[in-house]
């Protein structure tokens, strides 16, 4: 049995043995085939001439489409070359320059300094193969943001001799906070929303760099030592080794 269909239409009739053109002048009047079409036969496209030639076997489909008419494309080829071709000979520059117009402040977007009476009285003492505690709240660097810059900042501490302390520490912890360095109160740096209790970072030998992200605004800003602890290392006949006081490095940096 053959199929042969033209549009929606199609019927599947016992043609095998015909050839490719018996069958359109057979069913060109119940399909409505008009002259202007192709006969494609199991997808190949037959030409018009090879119809009379080419026979139907069982199984096959033949299928009867109307040829496109290529008058559209060419003409519509045909304006575009003409509007490009126009656009060359028209009258015009063909370059241009602009200045935009942008100012150089005279200070940094934020400056960090030491707040020497903090470190001053951040002190501890600490014996051989012994556990203690750092005193808290004591405000170690001051971040003041320009008057006019309102976008976020990272602030990053290091440790700056973290090989020499581990020579005397086994154990060496600060908490740090961000607070207003006018109210002292303690600024939202792990972005819940809300400044609490837990807005704070763990500064350690294992741990030595730590990062406070806060909205800058115009208040100036604080790094805060909230508390920490230690345990030193046994100490050895020969003598303490290394360093007992940590080197803090501060950077801030827009985020």
């Amino acid at each position: 049995m053959i199929e042969i269909k033209y549009g929606e239409q199609y019927e599947v009739a016992d043609l095998a043995g015909q050839t490719v053109s018996e069958a359109r002048e057979q069913y060109k009047p119940e399909l409505g085939i008009p002259k202007n079409t192709s006969a494609i036969l199991n997808g190949t496209r037959i030409k018009r001439s090879s119809e009379i030639d080419t026979v139907l076997n069982d199984d096959d489909k033949l299928t009867f489409a109307a040829t496109r008419s290529k008058a559209p494309y060419l003409v519509g080829a045909l304006l575009l070359a003409l509007a490009i071709t126009g656009g060359v000979f028209a009258f015009g520059f063909i370059n241009a320059t602009a200045t935009l117009n942008a100012t150089t402040i005279n200070s940094n977007f934020a400056d960090v300094s030491v707040n020497t009476t903090g470190v001053n009285a951040l002190t501890w003492n600490a014996y051989g193969f012994f556990k203690g505690s750092i005193p808290g709240n004591y405000i170690i660097f001051n971040v003041t943001p320009a008057a006019s810059y309102t976008g976020d900042l990272v602030v990053t501490v290091t440790l700056g001799n973290a090989d020499q302390l581990i020579k005397r520490y086994r154990v060496l912890a600060f908490q740090l906070e961000m607070v207003n360095a006018i109210t002292n109160a303690p600024l939202d740096i792990n972005e819940s929303g809300t400044a609490d209790a837990n807005d704070w970072v763990m500064l350690t030998l294992e741990n030595g760099s730590v990062s406070l992200f806060t909205k800058a605004g115009a208040t100036p800003m604080a790094v805060r030592v909230k508390g920490g602890f230690y345990i030193t290392h046994v100490y050895p006949q020969l003598g303490w080794s290394g360093s007992a006081s940590p080197d803090l490095f501060c950077e801030v940096a827009q985020r």
